[in-house]
């Protein structure tokens, strides 16, 4: 078996029409190598963690979760923050490091897109690189490195690229699962890398992802969480019967906007959600991350309507600021944020909100920050995620000069003690019946985790078991 030269100058295999020269089909199959697999980042990096496993299993590669008794080692990588990929660099380092056994190391995702020449020519850190919609040529790639050579595949789809093949999870018998339903975002938030990383908006057929959750019922599953990198901007056009017809032309919330002419036609969020929900009564269906723009009415009826569709809606504010939303090119104002806050929770008034906020984005002053705050405390989540603003090359706002309260490298953070009191209303007391999700049972004790208040009528009174729902009092 030829050893990678990572030590000396790669040869990088840009397609796979250059390899077919000297490499066959019987090339590609794995033999029994082993991989570790190793994941960073989203949840979404989880599931095509899956997908990875899927197609490596099928063509004759087995997992370890041995790193010395590694082939293979694969990271799936992550470059929202620098300190995501702070963490795959020094990961890189130690692999690098390690002089007992000479393994084939692997960089997909994010990062891969972002930072490939570095990866293969600058740092010479790596035998793989493979962006986000390349994983179905991983078996060709890891051929390619049994020759010597370095191997490279970072081209971006323009449509759904995994609709058709079925993640093998890591808990086969987990009572939860992830269901990539569209990949990319259009938005172009100028913080943000991930069209550069992901590309554009592209969503799997309905008709498949509808086929995954069934057979995840069938096995047991109690709970489907749709990823999307815009979730709730799904609309699929795939079937040419409703492809530019406007069966489904649902609008965005009221008050919001886009920076791309709007999608029409095909089937939208709307009718994905309600098919997903109808599959099995019992099955709890959440969805992440969306846009606060595409919540039309028709929508947050539906989630009122459904007992298994969560009534927690994760509502990325980024800013309370409207100085600053404008220069993230976010789409709204804080008025029109605050007034789809309020309609929510008109329609669903026992509703979980959460959101994002990025703290020291450029230009922002004491006030923008001060406006931020006061957002976070008028709207009273039940959690937020605040990072501190991380500049990303290719984004937009990566071009100018950066002017705000992360000046010279000094963090901002919010403390817990800044919004005291977040979701009081939501706070459970004695008396309140709550659907809770049983992760713990034996004989004499029940540990679950709350989801929302219920009544008792809601569920069967079944045995409890792990996955179930209860109802508690």
């Amino acid at each position: 078996m030829a050893v990678p030269a990572r030590n000396q100058q790669a040869k990088i295999i840009p397609s796979v029409a250059e390899s077919d020269t000297y490499l066959s089909k019987e090339d590609y199959f794995g033999e029994g190598r082993k991989v570790k697999f190793v994941t960073y980042g989203c949840q979404m990096n989880i599931n095509d963690m899956e997908t990875v496993r899927s197609i490596l299993f099928a063509n004759g590669y087995v997992e370890t979760d041995d790193e010395r008794m590694a082939d293979i080692v694969l990271l799936m990588t992550c470059s929202i923050r620098e300190g995501a990929e702070g963490k795959v660099w020094r990961m890189l380092k130690r692999l690098r490091r390690k002089g007992a056994k000479r393994q084939t190391i692997g960089v997909l995702g994010c990062m891969a897109e972002r930072v490939r020449h570095r990866l293969l020519t600058d740092e010479n850190a790596v035998d793989i690189v493979a962006g986000p919609d390349s994983y179905r040529d991983l078996p060709r790639l890891l051929a390619v490195t049994r020759t010597g050579h370095s191997a490279i595949n970072v081209q971006l789809s323009l449509e759904e690229t995994y609709a058709d093949v079925s993640p093998v999870r890591v808990d086969s018998a987990a009572k939860s699962a992830f269901v990539s339903i569209m990949r990319g975002c259009d938005n172009m938030c100028t913080y943000c890398i991930v069209p550069f990383t992901r590309g554009r908006e592209r969503s799997r057929p309905l008709r498949s992802i509808v086929e995954e959750v069934k057979r995840l019922s069938d096995q047991g599953c109690k709970q489907v969480v749709l990823l999307g990198q815009n979730v709730n901007s799904y609309r699929d056009t795939s079937e040419i019967s409703y492809a530019s017809s406007g069966v489904d032309n649902v609008g965005l919330s009221p008050g919001f906007k886009t920076v791309y002419r709007p999608k029409k036609g095909g089937l939208s969020f709307l009718t994905l959600l309600e098919r997903v929900s109808n599959v099995d009564p019992e099955m709890r269906i959440r969805f992440t991350s969306p846009h606060p723009k595409d919540f039309p009415i028709q929508v947050l009826e539906l989630i009122k309507d459904r007992v298994n569709i969560c009534n927690q809606i994760h509502l990325p504010a980024q800013s309370g600021s409207n100085a600053v939303l404008e220069t993230m090119g976010r789409g709204y104002t804080r008025e029109s944020y605050l007034a789809l806050v309020h309609q929510i929770r008109q329609l669903i008034p026992d509703v979980s909100l959460t959101s994002d906020f990025i703290a020291g984005f450029c230009g922002e002053s004491e006030n923008d920050h001060k406006e931020t705050l006061d957002l976070i405390r008028h709207v009273k989540y039940s959690f937020c995620y605040v990072f501190p603003y991380s500049m990303r090359e290719q984004s937009k706002r990566s071009s100018t000069a950066v002017s705000g309260r992360a000046d010279g490298g000094t963090k901002v953070v919010v403390e817990n003690c800044e919004v005291d009191g977040c979701d009081e209303s939501r706070q459970l007391r004695p008396g309140d019946y709550v659907a809770v999700e049983i992760k713990e049972a034996n004989s004499q004790t029940l540990i679950g985790r709350a989801l929302r208040r219920t009544t008792l009528q809601e569920f069967a009174n079944e045995r409890f078991r792990i996955g179930r729902l209860a109802d508690v009092l």
